[in-house]
């Protein structure tokens, strides 16, 4: 367990934590402002993980998805190229949804932080007991969430 109270300390779990993905990323949070998912190195990343093929996922499910086209223009192009692979989902607001903010790397790593709306969390690399129970709680928002994100304007 590796424990961070810093924006860049939460950036650096979270890339240490994708760097170890091969399959399955999953991320509940309630914006993507904390993360600067727009980082090259970052997407960069995100985009190995996308181009690897195999059945590879990337799930990202938000409280709130109304800025994500304007603020995270590259992570858009991403999910432009890589619909298939990754894709964006608003949690149901009718639904209760968690206190705290969580990625889910291949069912084993774990970056969980208490508080939405605290920075501070900790990142577990290998406890697939906590990654099974957040993945059955992050399955059943999934399957809830309404509204998804699109890379594509309609009507042009």
């Amino acid at each position: 367990m590796n424990p961070f109270d810093t924006p860049s300390g939460f950036r650096a779990a979270f890339d240490a934590l994708l760097a170890g993905t091969r399959r399955q990323l999953r991320l509940y949070d309630r914006d993507l402002d904390l993360l600067d998912i727009d980082d090259p190195t970052r997407l960069a990343a995100l985009r190995a993980l996308c181009v690897a093929g195999g059945g590879r996922r990337i799930e990202l499910l938000l409280d709130d998805i109304s800025r994500v086209a304007r603020d995270h223009p590259r992570l858009m192009l991403l999910l432009r190229d890589f619909g298939h692979v990754l894709e964006i989902r608003k949690a149901d607001p009718d639904a209760p949804r968690p206190d705290q903010a969580f990625v889910l790397a291949d069912r084993r790593g774990v970056l969980l932080r208490a508080d939405k709306s605290a920075i501070h969390g900790t990142v577990h690399e290998d406890d697939p007991a906590r990654a099974t129970e957040l993945n059955h709680e992050f399955e059943s928002m999934w399957q809830r969430a309404p509204e998804q994100v699109s890379a594509t304007t309609l009507g042009l």
